[in-house]
């Protein structure tokens, strides 16, 4: 013991210099817990921000996927019909005959697609475009060479 700790007074003190030491860290340690608090609330926060977002972008790649997949068949199978106005059987094979054919059914319930209808516009459809857009384009070559009325005029 130290020799300042003989009388009453001074254990009161060294207690009350504990109690105030104890009381300043326990201060201290409860400052620290929030700011971890704090920190790791935020930190969950972005990592579920970043979790939807990631969710997301896997839905809109899958969805991406899906609809290539559903167009490629169709783009190669209309690239051939604008090419060649009439269908042409294939030559059959041994391992490929009519009999097997008539039994294969479309895949994912595509349909079977018409070989003699053609897709996109049609010559008259263009025309009727390009009618509408140079009346159009004409009128808006007007109303940029007119000036409004309500303008005021330029003092010289």
């Amino acid at each position: 013991k130290p020799p300042s700790a003989t009388s009453i007074p001074a254990i009161l003190k060294s207690l009350q210099d504990e109690w105030d030491a104890v009381m300043l860290h326990s201060f201290t340690l409860r400052q620290q817990l929030q700011t971890a608090r704090q920190e790791l609330s935020h930190a969950l926060y972005q990592h579920d921000a970043a979790c939807r977002v990631i969710a997301r972008l896997n839905k809109e790649v899958t969805a991406a996927r899906e609809a290539l997949a559903t167009l490629k068949p169709q783009a190669g199978a209309a690239t051939p019909m604008m090419n060649t106005p009439q269908h042409t059987p294939a030559p059959q094979t041994p391992s490929h005959t009519p009999a097997q054919a008539a039994s294969e059914t479309p895949v994912r319930g595509e349909a079977v697609a018409d070989s003699t209808q053609e897709t996109g516009m049609t010559p008259e459809i263009l025309e009727k475009l390009q009618d509408k857009a140079t009346v159009l384009t004409s009128e808006r070559k007007k109303r940029g060479k007119t000036v409004p009325e309500d303008l005021v005029p330029s003092e010289v």
